[in-house]
């Protein structure tokens, strides 16, 4: 222990051998107190106070309770250590027979000096100087690394010593580090899950709706009137500088057959840019090209449900012709699955078609998605067969793509303009068309789960700061079950900060091992989450750390008090402890 708070740690159990031999207790190296006689154990303590190799060696009594030739041999060491290492002893003894051994010897009596006799040394005694050596540590760096050294080994060996104990104390942080970790991760899936909803709509996305019709004070909702035609769409194109691309859609739900299966899907009549747009690829098979959109053919891209539940699941449809709404058409291509939508629509439930193809062979004008109300005034004309109007050039949805995520907001004021003048509307009349951005409506739901990965994380770092006073109650019985034990170490040469370190590691060493463990077991129970639940969990590397770095804070923190408290115990009284 003194070449421990010296900074000697390598070489240690060599230099203890080492003194022991010189002092004739070869082979005792493992014997016990009470395995060893009273000469031999006065001589452990001599070697214990030369381990250092110091320059004086005071020695108060070192023969009392021995025989006289155990304390013969003692003293016998005590002039060889003068002799030939230069250890300069200063003995207090009241036995005359011992003071004989010194080179001076001064009497006290009554706390006054009244003898000082000096003797000659033999001319054949050769004196020789102090070898003094230093620990190995050199310089500023040098010695800090060896005191840190040593500081985190006193600590481990205190905490292997009660090894329950220690386990126990780390449990709180452990199981709130390992909760942090799984919350976050959970939050962080959430969050990731809306940016795929997001970017499964589209990159850069804006999306023109029609308006509503107004008739005798009664408002449709949005897609009751037919607005939107083909050149608004190729306006927008031609006009705005921050769009990139264009796209429009007719849409209708119909039924469609192959063989002895058929299905109700939404069949939507598109432009070859609506894929891109859309970030939807194409599985199997080819895209609708410009060629098929110039001649209208009868084409058709099918989703992944459709193709479930006409083909099956295993079956490659590229090349055969299904019935839609009674028209053939040849299956091009399979679209790769999106999954469903923000609002639960399953996005795969559709088949894509070229835009004329639909509006000139099969589903029609996009006509209203609302019946208008009923005009007392102008009656509807009669239509017993049911005839849809034939109207040309409308669309139900433009969709627009502006050239980055910040040229958005540019391009969503640019379309609005364009629309504006092209559908004259005046200043403070209802638009018959709605831009919408759909970043901003999907924001909500991500600023939800940003808020509820924030919660959860805030209710497992409480379960961290229960943990740090878990470490802090049984650090506080710690020193007190050390006292005598901090006295020790503070009589045989440690210091006040090698105490308060000791302590404040121990804290640090208990919290960082039990945020180690629980950044390990968060990782796994995320993953199991994930697994179980069906939930998705993304693991961040920066979470991992921060959480760890806050267990090793929580550490430093709780573990302070206790630390200071047992570096500033009077050691003498700490001795006297019971």
């Amino acid at each position: 222990m003194p070449l421990f708070y010296s900074g000697w740690l390598s070489g240690g159990t060599e230099r203890a051998e080492q003194a022991l031999h010189m002092l004739g207790l070869a082979g005792r190296e493992r014997s016990l107190p009470s395995q060893l006689s009273g000469g031999q154990q006065q001589r452990v303590a001599i070697a214990r106070a030369l381990i250092n190799e110091p320059a004086i060696l005071l020695a108060d009594e070192p023969t009392g309770n021995l025989d006289s030739q155990t304390a013969n041999d003692i003293m016998v060491t005590m002039r060889t250590l003068n002799r030939e290492r230069g250890v300069t002893v200063i003995l207090v003894t009241h036995e005359p027979d011992m003071a004989a051994f010194a080179d001076r010897v001064i009497t006290v009596r009554d706390g006054l000096i009244v003898a000082d006799e000096r003797r000659t040394r033999s001319a054949t005694t050769a004196l020789h100087e102090p070898t003094v050596s230093h620990p190995e540590a050199a310089g500023l760096l040098g010695g800090l690394w060896s005191f840190g050294r040593m500081a985190l080994l006193a600590a481990g060996r205190a905490l292997a010593r009660n090894k329950l104990r220690s386990a126990l104390t780390m449990l709180g942080v452990f199981i709130g580090v390992a909760a942090l970790i799984a919350m976050v991760a959970v939050g962080q899936g959430a969050n990731a899950a809306v940016e795929q909803q997001i970017a499964n709509l589209g990159t850069n996305l804006l999306v023109v709706l029609p308006g509503a019709t107004t008739t005798s004070g009664v408002r449709g909702g949005f897609g009751s009137a037919s607005s939107l035609t083909v050149g608004d769409a190729d306006a927008i194109a031609l006009e705005d500088p921050l769009v990139a691309a264009v796209a429009y859609q007719d849409r209708q739900v119909a039924q469609v057959t192959y063989g002895n299966q058929n299905w109700s899907t939404s069949v939507q009549g598109v432009t070859p840019s609506y894929l891109a747009i859309r970030n939807w690829g194409v599985v199997a098979g080819r895209e609708m090209s410009e060629d098929d959109e110039r001649d209208a053919t009868r084409v058709v891209l099918l989703g992944q449900t459709v193709l479930r539940n006409l083909f099956g699941a295993h079956q490659n449809p590229v090349g055969t012709t299904i019935l839609v709404k009674s028209v053939p058409m040849e299956v091009i291509g399979i679209l790769a699955p999106k999954g469903q939508s923000g609002f639960g629509q399953d996005q795969d439930d559709v088949i894509l078609m070229p835009f004329t193809t639909a509006e000139l062979k099969v589903l029609g004008v996009a006509t209203p998605s609302t019946a208008a109300a009923t005009n007392p005034i102008f009656a509807t004309p009669a239509n017993p067969l049911g005839i849809q109007p034939k109207l040309t050039g409308f669309v139900h949805n433009i969709f627009v793509q502006a050239r980055s995520p910040d040229a958005v907001q540019g391009a969503l004021h640019q379309v609005t303009a364009t629309l504006t003048t092209r559908h004259h509307i005046q200043h403070g009349q209802t638009a018959d068309f709605s831009v919408n951005n759909l970043a901003d409506i999907t924001s909500a739901a991500e600023d939800s789960s940003r808020i509820m990965a924030l919660l959860l994380a805030t209710v497992a770092s409480i379960s961290l700061v229960v943990g740090g006073i878990g470490i802090m109650n049984i650090l506080l019985v710690s020193v007190t079950e050390r006292t005598r034990e901090i006295g020790i170490r503070m009589a045989i040469g440690a210091r006040r900060i090698h105490v308060l370190l000791q302590f404040l590691i121990e804290a640090v060493l208990l919290s960082a091992l039990g945020g180690a463990l629980g950044v390990a077991t968060g990782g796994v129970v995320s993953r199991i989450i994930s697994a179980v639940a069906g939930w998705p969990t993304l693991l961040s590397p920066t979470a991992m750390a921060i959480a760890f770095l806050f267990s090793a804070a929580v550490g430093v923190f709780f573990g302070y008090y206790p630390a200071r408290r047992a570096s500033l115990m009077n050691p003498i009284e700490a001795l006297r402890y019971e």
